[in-house]
């Protein structure tokens, strides 16, 4: 009854008056904390609050951020209720809703491991046991590296991987470089190796990827017209889409606010300073 209410709340209050203003831009994210990227439900600070605010003020909008359960808002998104999901990963299940457009930050994964490996530079030189969430993607990982097992486990947080590689449950753990960074900081850890771990930057990516916000096709602010360069032969990706944003669109020149800022160096200071900067810097 409490859900039913706050929902009930939320699209009677906050979509109309969204609406009736025509200079918001409406950010749509879980009801879940993921810090330093965004506080709890209530709490929308964080490096994404500073960035899009950032560039949504560069266009001359507002920026309303919104919390709902996840398949709540991935239902706004297909209705175009709710503009854009700050950070998201390609999904052919969802292209027939958002298009994906850089949000200027960038991300990659790395390898993780006990410090008494020795430098692992691909996948396929990584021998022993994964360690994979329940829910993960890679629970199949075996089968494209025969030199791995798969070590299923709950949710893990860095904490927990350390635990679990130290205890012997698993050799190896993929994460994101923000989640490491991210740790590093917190615990004021000047390098893994002082607590024996091994970070394997190059083991899945050699490069840093753009990461891609989400923006809702269904939008007002969004509009766009046939790709002259899809190939209907080759599989849908971001490079490979079949419709391109339209150029005098707000979601384009929102894209274009948050390159400038990355362009301009802000973007990787916010990074620096919400994930690598030591909070004691006794």
């Amino acid at each position: 009854m409490k859900f039913l209410f706050s929902l009930v709340l939320f699209i009677v209050t906050l979509f109309p008056a969204a609406n009736a203003d025509e200079k918001t831009i409406i950010m749509g994210y879980k009801a879940i904390a993921k810090p330093p990227l965004i506080g709890g439900n209530g709490d929308n600070s964080g490096l994404y609050l500073d960035l899009f605010e950032k560039a949504a003020e560069r266009i001359g909008y507002n920026l309303l951020v919104v919390r709902i359960p996840k398949k709540r808002l991935h239902f706004e998104l297909a209705r175009g209720t709710v503009d854009f999901y700050p950070g998201s990963s390609f999904s052919q299940k969802r292209t027939g809703y958002l298009f994906y457009l850089p949000n200027g930050l960038q991300t990659k994964e790395v390898l993780i491991s006990l410090d008494n490996r020795a430098e692992i530079q691909s996948m396929e030189e990584a021998e022993g046991r994964l360690i994979v969430e329940l829910s993960s993607s890679k629970l199949e990982w075996n089968q494209i590296y025969p030199k791995l097992t798969i070590s299923k486990m709950g949710k893990l947080s860095m904490e927990k991987v350390i635990e679990a590689l130290n205890t012997g449950r698993g050799d190896f753990y993929v994460a994101d470089i923000e989640i490491v960074d991210h740790y590093q900081k917190l615990n004021n850890i000047e390098n893994y190796e002082d607590i024996g771990i091994k970070i394997h930057p190059n083991a899945i990516n050699q490069a840093f990827i753009p990461m891609n916000m989400g923006f809702s096709r269904k939008s007002k602010l969004f509009s766009e017209y046939p790709n002259p360069s899809f190939s209907p032969d080759d599989e849908i990706s971001i490079e490979n889409f079949y419709t391109i944003v339209d150029q005098d669109s707000v979601a384009y020149q929102f894209y274009q606010a948050l390159d400038q800022l990355k362009q301009e160096g802000y973007t990787q200071k916010l990074y620096d300073q919400y994930f690598k900067q030591a909070l004691n810097t006794d």
